[in-house]
């Protein structure tokens, strides 16, 4: 019966023991986002975005409107989606980017990321009607008549606000 209990004892121990070690935990690894416009000064260090914060978020579009008007979609582009990291559902983010598209003349991706804005503004009837206004306009570029006429309706639905 010693014999029993001295292993039962080994065996309880070295139980203890292991559930004692661990892995080292591991971080997210960190990416690099490189301006694809070619100039070093948009390289930055991507890391997971804190918290959601309006005013960082303001100051990002604020910064992308002033660069799409000057000329540098491209560097806006960037700015916008590093706004979008931080704040995923945010209607006018996906807006302003369609936009940045649209001038880009990238009009496929300009109506996706107009549509993506309309999942995310069911509150916001005016960036809704503002999204399909987009769509009407990407879709007659690409030649899709019956499609923008479809999008105008929507728009007009949604009247003018």
């Amino acid at each position: 019966m010693n014999f029993v209990v001295k292993y039962l004892f080994l065996f309880l121990s070295l139980l203890l023991l292991s559930s004692c070690s661990s892995l080292p935990k591991t971080d997210a690894p960190v990416v690099d986002i490189v301006d694809k416009s070619g100039s070093s000064a948009g390289t930055t260090t991507s890391h997971k975005p804190a918290v959601s914060n309006p005013i960082v978020v303001a100051g990002l579009q604020k910064q992308a409107k002033q660069l799409n008007h000057t000329g540098e979609s491209a560097k806006a582009a960037a700015i916008l989606e590093r706004a979008i990291r931080i704040q995923p559902r945010n209607p006018g983010l996906w807006h302003q980017l369609a936009q940045v598209r649209f001038t880009q003349k990238q009009y496929r991706q300009a109506e996706s990321l107009a549509l993506r804005s309309n999942q995310y503004a069911s509150r916001a009837p005016d960036i809704r009607r503002a999204n399909w206004l987009l769509i009407t306009s990407a879709r007659a570029e690409t030649g899709d008549s019956k499609g923008a006429r479809e999008a105008r309706k929507q728009a007009d639905k949604l009247g003018s606000r």
